[in-house]
């Protein structure tokens, strides 16, 4: 729920930004076939102020949920934050996938492409087996 959201969210931010619609028309980053596309979005760094604050129960299940799934970081930064952002979608018409193409400047450590997959529900139990396994371990040991 919280990644449609968030991606709902990308959407509208694209169509109210001239400067996004400017750059995905000029820039030979973004493929061809794609800038037309409706499902075009854009990452202006603002979602996390129309998200309740973490110290709110209902803001740390957001934040958290998108932490998880990778979307945003532990610093609270957004993955695809500064990008044009093109999902790719399932048979049901879930997000699965995206590319983010970045704008303007590009710092250091950042990357021009991002790519993003949806994690794999099985793999947050195999991390969260791991990680009880870890603990009963150290109490064992130690």
């Amino acid at each position: 729920l919280h990644i449609q959201q968030a991606f709902d969210y990308y959407k509208k931010q694209y169509c109210k930004s001239e400067l996004a619609q400017q750059f995905v028309a000029s820039s030979c980053l973004i493929p061809v076939e794609h800038r037309g596309s409706v499902v075009i979005c854009f990452c202006d760094r603002t979602m996390g102020k129309n998200i309740p604050k973490c110290k709110t129960p209902k803001g740390a299940a957001i934040r958290g949920s998108l932490q998880r799934c990778g979307l945003i970081r532990a610093s609270g930064h957004e993955l695809f934050r500064g990008c044009i952002v093109l999902p790719t979608y399932d048979e049901s018409e879930n997000v699965v996938s995206a590319v983010g193409y970045r704008m303007g400047r590009i710092r250091v450590g950042d990357k021009a492409i991002v790519y993003w997959h949806k994690p794999d529900p099985k793999s947050f139990v195999d991390i969260g087996m791991s990680f009880a396994k870890e603990l009963i371990h150290a109490k064992t040991y130690h």
